[in-house]
């Protein structure tokens, strides 16, 4: 390696894993400030609220090697530039291309321990994570009733409160909730303006007791005229105590865990799961393909005939008959009220088939979108990875143009780059959640815009093309500047106040 190799490397790998370590922990920072919270305070031992932010930090990486990349690229060849390092190499013939020589393969170094890390460490720490927190809900299910948001973690019960507070955020306020243990709907409803819950000593129950309250409840009508009336019952209440069944939560251990989503699968395991996913989803369609053409069939037609003939009962014959038997006019001959009989049957039937194709659009659609879901998740770690290169000519030819080295101005111009792509690779991601556009093109359209757009800045300041200077901006900013002092005088001007 020689001597240039090693001190652009050496400028390059230092900013680098400090701005990865602060990224690190700004991004946990989001996971921190929506669960410490809850977390602290509740008899949670420390060694498992360490193990989580272990556990979510490793999940933060991936999302923080593209923008480390980007800084720490985008501070070498500004302090290059900012040193005149940059003018005195190329003067000593060393083009722009050779200077990022060492610093793209590092970069595809760190692309490929990004793409493993991805595939094979973070869909681990994303199912112990998961399961960790999930567990320590369920035993204490108290951790996950959030203020003004229903709950549906306990079995038969959905629970929103207005308020927590209190020493142990055992208390409560504006309570609601909806019994679902007949399994008929919201038909119960319970109400209290205040309340207290905790958990039983054998952790078996949540106690809940509350205060100035009403119940009320959906009475089943049996017959039409009960119906019609819509009767329920009412009743209030100084103070009730509901307990709530926690056996179903009760783990046992922390860390048990369960089922697996498609964050928490590698590639190979998305791509098998996504297979087994459309093999159901083919199979529903045969069964739909069969089911509507035996609704469609010529029962229909043959009731019309029955009824024109004035049988009562359903009229069966083979299908060589039936289509000789059908008339050009099939309502030809019929009476009122035998022609209302049969557009009242076409009505009804139209209806239950509209109905129940709807119903399996619906579910067509809800499986789609399963199955992109696994695809999207595929390709972002592929598309995660090659952000690092996307991130490395943008910060070069960036750097090359400001000319500025420190945690100043690159700071500002890498968080507003990131910004600009997250943006955009988020809503396009999106269209391919909602099957707007197809998975895998929703997730790499970002990269096939932003690609050639870094490869073009990287060119022309390896060109020193004009437009790549930075003094090309000053001079375009100027006039702007101009017109500003002149409107400021102005408006300072006696005649203005005048």
């Amino acid at each position: 390696m020689k001597i240039l190799d090693r001190y652009i490397l050496k400028l390059f790998l230092r900013p680098f894993a400090i701005v990865f370590v602060v990224m690190v922990l700004f991004l946990l920072m989001q996971w921190v400030w929506k669960y410490i919270d809850d977390l602290v305070g509740k008899g949670v031992e420390w060694y498992y609220i360490a193990e989580l932010l272990l556990y979510f930090a490793a999940q933060m990486v991936p999302q923080a090697i593209p923008l480390s990349v980007l800084l720490a690229s985008l501070m070498v060849f500004g302090d290059l530039g900012e040193h005149m390092e940059l003018a005195a190499l190329k003067s000593a013939g060393i083009s722009l291309y050779r200077m990022m020589f060492p610093l793209f393969w590092a970069v595809t170094a760190i692309a490929v321990i990004s793409f493993l890390f991805n595939n094979y460490v973070i869909p681990v720490t994303n199912l112990k994570g998961e399961t960790l927190l999930r567990n320590i809900a369920s035993k204490k299910p108290a951790l996950n009733i959030k203020p003004g948001v229903f709950y549906a973690g306990i079995d038969g019960f959905n629970i929103k409160v207005g308020e927590k507070y209190g020493e142990d955020k055992s208390k409560l306020k504006n309570i609601i909730i909806y019994d679902h243990t007949d399994r008929l709907g919201n038909i119960k409803v319970i109400s209290a303006a205040n309340g207290e819950m905790r958990v039983t000593p054998d952790k078996q129950f949540l106690e809940i007791t509350l205060y100035n309250g009403y119940s009320y409840e959906e009475i089943q009508a049996r017959k039409r005229s009960e119906l019609e009336r819509r009767p329920f019952a009412r009743s209030s209440f100084d103070k009730s105590i509901l307990r709530l069944d926690l056996s179903s939560f009760e783990s046992g251990d922390l860390k048990r865990q369960t089922g697996k989503d498609f964050s928490m699968l590698t590639i190979n395991q998305l791509t098998v799961a996504a297979d087994s996913i459309r093999k159901v989803f083919d199979k529903r369609i045969n069964e739909l393909n069969g089911a509507m053409l035996e609704r469609i069939t010529t029962h229909n037609e043959n009731a019309v005939i029955a009824a024109q003939m004035g049988f009562t009962t359903d009229y069966e014959n083979s299908p060589q008959d039936t289509a000789a038997l059908i008339p050009e006019d099939m309502l030809h001959g019929l009476n009122s009220e035998q022609r209302s009989v049969v557009l009242e049957n076409a009505l009804r039937l139209a209806r239950s088939h509209k109905s129940y194709f709807d119903q399996a659009r619906l579910e067509f659609h809800w499986w789609r979108k399963v199955i992109a879901r696994y695809h999207i998740e595929k390709h972002k770690k592929l598309a995660l990875a090659y952000l690092a290169f996307i991130m490395f000519f943008t910060g070069t030819a960036l750097g090359a143009i400001i000319r500025k080295g420190g945690l100043g101005m690159p700071v500002v111009i890498s968080v507003c780059t990131f910004i600009v792509y997250h943006v955009t690779s988020f809503t396009i991601e999106k269209l391919g959640r909602e099957i707007v556009l197809e998975p895998w093109f929703s997730i790499w359209l970002p990269s096939l815009i932003f690609t050639p757009l870094a490869v073009f800045m990287v060119y022309k300041s390896a060109t020193d093309s004009a437009i790549m200077q930075w003094e090309t901006w000053q001079k375009l900013i100027k006039p702007l500047q101009y017109l500003k002092k002149i409107n400021i005088k102005y408006h300072e001007s006696p005649a203005a106040d005048q």
